[in-house]
């Protein structure tokens, strides 16, 4: 009995400890890097970072705030056109990585975009000179790009709290004489900060992991800098510091969440019989509400799709199918092989949460902590543990058998894979631990009546069973490490181009246009989950 009770915890620790080794590496790099005096380029670089970040970060938490909690309240109080089609429509942005959003906007509002094109045909300029255009290429311009396709994180949150909302309490504040503006401050809106809260944070998290669009942008963001400061300057001391800094505030805006959905308990449950009343709008305001909706979609959806299947379509060409077809390959590989591994990762800890203690369960947490943190960070952390145990082992090789394989870890896929299963352990975990909870043990202990047991058991019932949420998690991850960017950039084998460093590096070099095909492509897989994400919203609906 003792056996069986400590041999989960002790499995359980093991995988946060490989799960958590990229944090820890770089903390003990970065106490490291100050014991011996080498912070001076992290400590002058830190105060632009965390100012320039903080600027994003309060200026697009604003922006998204505002327009997911509004575009929320008017597609689930109010009836007016195409209700029903931005009812699901609005969460397309999510489809649209953020580094990919920044790349559509520039070429659509740059120089050669059509915007500035139809411009200088009316004025007859020839030249930027000649008239004045705002520079998308600025940190206004990356507050209104990535709130355009991140305000879907407090739109979902909000319309999910209102849905679930009884509507006795604005059928309260009406009888009592508010109108609806005075309903919606009075009322809606204080009992929707805690999904408020959540949502923005979400958004917030999602600019500190950003690395892309907030170099094309030209911004000195905190991830940006840590990027910069390893493989420009090969400081990884002052790297390090920077990414402990990230995490430490990556672990304040956890903590906020957390404390919004602790908020949020009391609000989870509705009085059925009351359903969320829908007023017709009439006149200019169902006109107004219809052009706010209308126009997040265009921004967030409508415009980055439409210039890159333009963009696709003019360089549609051999050569380009060919570039595509290349990345494709090593794409489609690494995300099948990402995602099994991550689920059986997953399921492996699900089933651990249900067999320990508090002990486990903590450690488990842990575990699935790295979804919250930026694959930059997780990429350095896991680049000198890696290099070290390539070098552990060719000594080992060597004296043994005369022969050094070379780079297994560090200098391969197995890197990528390692570095993706932190990253997405998340995803996977929390579908599979919601499917095994919901299924219960009654189907298992049925099986164990009827003579079923160990692999039997597992292959016949528990996995079959199971295989919804399985294929479930598999397709998010798949589609998560298809879209993953900077961790993929750091710690890719050389000569190796997935579909999301091959759009970077065109980027970079102003050659967008050739990689507009693989950028649809990514595009296109980031649909799959959303749609996902809105059947299954739309079958929990009361």
């Amino acid at each position: 009995m003792a056996g069986g009770v400590s041999g989960p915890p002790i499995v359980a620790l093991l995988l946060a400890a490989l799960m958590g080794l990229p944090i820890a590496w770089l903390g003990w790099a970065a106490i490291a890097a100050i014991a011996s005096g080498s912070n001076g380029l992290a400590m002058t670089m830190l105060p632009t970072a965390l100012r320039e970040t903080g600027v994003l970060m309060v200026s697009l938490g604003v922006i998204t705030g505002c327009a997911g909690l509004v575009a929320a309240w008017l597609v689930t109080h109010y009836d007016f056109p195409l209700r029903r089609l931005f009812d699901w429509a609005l969460v397309l942005p999510l489809a649209v990585p953020t580094y990919l959003a920044a790349y559509s906007y520039v070429e659509f509002l740059g120089f050669p975009g059509p915007i500035q094109t139809a411009l200088r045909a009316v004025n007859g300029a020839a030249t930027l000179q000649d008239y004045w255009f705002p520079d998308i290429r600025s940190t206004g311009g990356a507050v209104i790009v990535l709130s355009s396709v991140l305000y879907p994180y407090v739109y979902v949150a909000c319309r999910g709290f209102f849905l679930m909302q009884s509507a006795s309490l604005n059928i309260a504040a009406r009888t009592l004489g508010a109108g609806g503006m005075r309903t919606f401050f009075t009322v809606t809106l204080p009992l929707s900060r805690p999904a408020l809260v959540v949502g923005v944070t979400l958004a917030m998290m999602e600019v500190v992991n950003d690395l892309g669009a907030v170099q094309y942008f030209g911004i000195n963001a905190i991830t940006a800098i840590i990027y910069s400061t390893w493989i420009n300057r090969s400081d990884f001391g002052g790297a390090a510091q920077l990414a402990v800094t990230v995490v430490l505030v990556i672990g304040l805006l956890i903590v906020a969440e957390q404390r919004a959905r602790r908020d949020r308990v009391y609000l989870g449950r509705r009085d059925s019989r009351v359903p969320p009343a829908r007023e017709y709008l009439s006149g200019a305001r169902r006109w107004l509400a219809f052009g706010l909706c209308l126009s997040l979609l265009v921004l967030g959806f409508g415009i980055p799709v439409g210039q890159l299947s333009y963009l696709a379509l003019r360089g549609l060409r051999p050569e380009s199918l060919s570039m595509t077809v290349a990345a494709l390959i090593p794409t489609l590989m690494l995300a099948s092989l990402g995602a099994i591994i991550t689920v059986i990762i997953g399921l492996v800890a699900a089933k651990l949460g249900q067999r320990t203690g508090n002990t486990g369960r903590g450690a488990i947490r842990l575990a699935t902590l790295g979804y919250a943190i930026p694959g930059t960070v997780l990429a350095l952390g896991l680049l000198q543990p890696l290099g070290q145990a390539d070098l552990w082992f060719n000594r080992l090789t060597m004296s043994l058998a005369g022969w050094r394989p070379g780079l297994i870890l560090s200098g391969s896929m197995a890197a990528l894979l390692y570095v993706y299963s932190i990253r997405f352990l998340a995803v996977s975990h929390s579908t599979l631990d919601a499917a095994i909870k919901k299924r219960g043990e009654a189907m298992l202990d049925a099986g164990r009546v009827l003579g079923e047991r160990g692999l039997g058991l597992l292959l016949r019932i528990d996995l079959p069973t199971l295989m919804p949420a399985i294929l479930s998690a598999g397709t998010l991850v798949f589609v998560e490490i298809i879209k993953e960017l900077p961790a993929t950039l750091l710690l890719r084998p050389l000569g190796v181009e997935t579909l999301a460093t091959l759009v970077y590096s065109r980027a970079n070099v102003g050659l967008f246009a050739q990689a507009a095909l693989p950028a649809l492509f990514i595009v296109l897989a980031g649909l799959i989950p959303v749609v996902l994400a809105t059947r299954w919203a739309d079958r929990r609906k009361v």
